[in-house]
């Protein structure tokens, strides 16, 4: 079980072999939420929620992570008590030539903004443009500016389906509407799962391909994101809008910035997780839930790392 704490000012601890989450204020106590401390396998802690020490020293000893992100959702870091990883799937990481594994990375997410801009009966002629780049070009810095302009290019016509909610491009730090403050929000959600998968896979999750490594940021999970971006947060956040799920209560504005309310931000989990549920065919024919799907994801590309098999990325159709 992932767990999602996001009630601001409560705290977590454990009582009688359950974790409780519990609500205090001045001469009272409240309990919102207990479950068997057992079946909790990571945690994602948005904002000021507080921990006590038995409770933070059991999901350790029993192996769960915990992700830490600010109220709005950008990442802070990660209390776990994973062993590194094995020495030869470091050096593997360490010594593999980028550019092959960032190239698929960005295939996949391509050739999903692709099928996400079809099915909207959208134009797709630079895309597919862009597309026919990746094969002829052979090097990074080339690469990643083909990412970033492909990337705008499908924004811009990704704001032709949700014109009517003030959507007009990608922004964020703050994001300046609904759309952006879901899609960021929800863009933070994967990050978690993402890292879960990476690490439950044994790769070190700061050593990337397509990103820039740097000390404390999570490079090679921001990589394999880009393959799920669109299928497990872009169309949820879609149709979440054009659906109505998504009200007014939902929002709010604050320090310059459209940001998702406590409400908002239970909606966006709810989605998510029935999203992580939901079937899905890879590339290479098999069905399962997105969840295991990112999963197997990171596991092959540990096979492709050790040179035990070949990295597919994934991709919608």
């Amino acid at each position: 079980m992932h767990l999602y704490l996001l009630h601001q000012g409560s705290l977590s601890r454990l009582e009688k072999g359950r974790f409780v989450l519990e609500e205090r204020g001045p001469g009272r106590k409240q309990i919102l939420e207990s479950l068997p401390a057992r079946k909790v396998r990571s945690v994602s802690v948005f904002g000021n929620v507080g921990f006590s020490t038995p409770a933070l020293a059991f999901l350790l000893r029993q192996g769960a992570t915990i992700y830490f992100f600010s109220i709005e959702g950008s990442f802070y870091g990660t209390l776990a008590q994973n062993p590194e990883p094995h020495p030869a799937v470091l050096r593997a990481q360490l010594q593999t030539p980028p550019f092959s594994l960032a190239r698929a990375f960005v295939l996949g997410k391509m050739r999903s903004a692709k099928a996400l801009l079809e099915h909207y009966h959208l134009s797709t002629a630079q895309m597919d443009g862009y597309l026919s780049d990746l094969e002829r070009i052979g090097d990074l810095r080339r690469l990643r500016g083909i990412e970033g302009i492909a990337a705008r290019e499908y924004f811009h016509r990704f704001a032709e389906i949700l014109s009517n909610y003030s959507f007009h491009e990608r922004n964020r730090r703050p994001p300046k509407d609904a759309v952006n403050a879901a899609l960021s929000y929800g863009y933070a959600l994967l990050l978690g799962q993402t890292l879960t998968a990476v690490r439950i896979a044994g790769l070190h999750p700061e050593i990337g391909f397509l990103h820039t490594t740097g000390r404390r940021r999570p490079a090679l999970a921001l990589d394999l994101m880009e393959e799920f971006r669109i299928a497990l947060v872009d169309q949820i956040v879609v149709s979440a809008f054009r659906r109505g799920i998504f009200q007014d209560l939902h929002f709010e504005n604050r320090n310059g910035g459209v940001f998702l309310t406590e409400e908002g931000r239970k909606e966006m989990i709810r989605l998510f997780e029935a999203r992580l549920s939901t079937e899905a065919k890879h590339p290479l024919g098999f069905r399962k839930p997105y969840k295991e799907i990112l999963m197997v994801q990171a596991h092959r590309l540990k096979a492709a790392l050790l040179a035990k098999g070949t990295y597919t990325p994934f991709y919608l159709k």
